[in-house]
């Protein structure tokens, strides 16, 4: 009896390929699972911090003696609290007014506004929102580094907790 070589399976090579397929996906997935994501929220968090402070220092470095300004707030609250007035500062004494009186939730006629927000206050605010970890959108004056917009909300947003500074029409009253 004549020995025949065995035939050349056609399913060797494929199943060589499968095999080598499946393990290089084991090792990406393997690697995936041990690689340490970097904390990218500590990064974001002391550049925006950083930000904060150089803004400051900007604006006590360039404030004028007396200013005012409008404060726009838009937030889940009451009435009073999203009416813009006009806020003004000189020489250290702060003065905040509706420039026409509003009605209140009570029914009283208000001309102040409940709790009016500084430049000072702003700068506040972006700290401790990025402290606390909430999503912080801001833009800053170019020439003199206050915040003119600021827009402040948890992440994920529910729809209620989103609360927006804006301060427009700067006007300085007194130079120093």
């Amino acid at each position: 009896m004549t020995r025949r070589k065995p035939l050349a399976g056609i399913y060797q090579l494929t199943t060589f390929l499968a095999l080598v397929l499946l393990l290089l996906i084991l090792f990406i997935s393997a690697a995936y699972f041990f690689m340490i994501p970097a904390p990218e929220g500590a990064a974001e968090q002391g550049d925006l911090l950083a930000e904060v402070a150089a803004q400051r220092s900007t604006w006590e470095s360039a404030q004028p003696a007396s200013f005012r300004y409008v404060v726009d707030r838009d937030c889940y609250c009451d009435p009073a609290y999203v009416e813009p007035y006009v806020a003004t500062e000189e020489h250290g004494s702060k003065l905040a007014a509706f420039v026409i009186e509003i009605e209140s939730a009570s029914g009283e006629f208000i001309s102040t506004p409940p709790r009016p927000v500084w430049i000072d206050d702003l700068f506040d605010l972006i700290e401790q929102s990025v402290r606390d970890e909430k999503y912080v959108e801001v833009e800053y004056d170019d020439n003199f580094g206050f915040p003119v917009s600021i827009l402040v909300h948890p992440d994920p947003p529910p729809p209620d907790s989103m609360y927006r500074v804006d301060v427009r029409d700067f006007e300085i009253t007194e130079y120093r």
